[in-house]
């Protein structure tokens, strides 16, 4: 389908909502995202799910399309990918077990509990609340720095260079 037609198309669905125009962008694209799904490993089902999220996105943000900026496939595969992302971050398993985690780093270097219970004492007695809030955020709440900037008002440079900062003063320690 020629680049001039599409962007006909896409205009009919923002401005008009016309279906028989989605019904051709559907045709058209449906069958190269299903693919591009399939050949990242998805099975058929979770591909034609994820197809339709995306042609449904599509459909509601047509008018978001700027042919200036990009072709038509190179938005939707855009989309397509973001979608991808989402799906494997939503279904994302943590089977890891930290005990064995922690065997493995400790394998050959067989330091003694109390050395280790020794070295984070210090290293908790050197950080001060805020610092300490910070790391909490970040590594056990697995909160974004931009999460943590809101929630603390703070600018998001500030919790990058704080978080960078006590990193550094915590692996002196180490």
């Amino acid at each position: 389908m020629e680049n001039s037609k599409i962007i006909d198309l896409v205009k009919k669905i923002s401005k008009n909502r016309d279906e028989l125009a989605f019904s051709e962008i559907f045709d058209f694209i449906s069958p190269k995202i299903n693919a591009y799904y399939i050949k990242n490993n998805l099975s058929n089902e979770q591909a034609e799910e994820l197809t339709q999220e995306v042609l449904s996105t599509i459909w509601t943000k047509a008018e978001f399309f700027n042919p200036e900026k990009s072709k038509f496939t190179t938005w939707s595969f855009t989309i397509a990918r973001n979608k991808k992302i989402d799906f494997h971050r939503k279904n994302k398993r943590n089977d890891v077990n930290e005990e064995d985690i922690r065997d493995f780093l400790y394998e050959n270097n067989k330091s003694d509990d109390y050395e280790i219970e020794s070295t984070i004492n210090k290293i908790t007695e050197e950080l001060d609340q805020n610092q300490k809030k910070l790391i909490k955020m970040s590594f056990f709440e697995q909160k974004s720095h931009k999460n943590i900037a809101t929630e603390l008002e703070i600018p998001l440079g500030t919790v990058k260079s704080r978080i960078r900062a006590t990193l550094s003063k915590m692996q002196k320690h180490i």
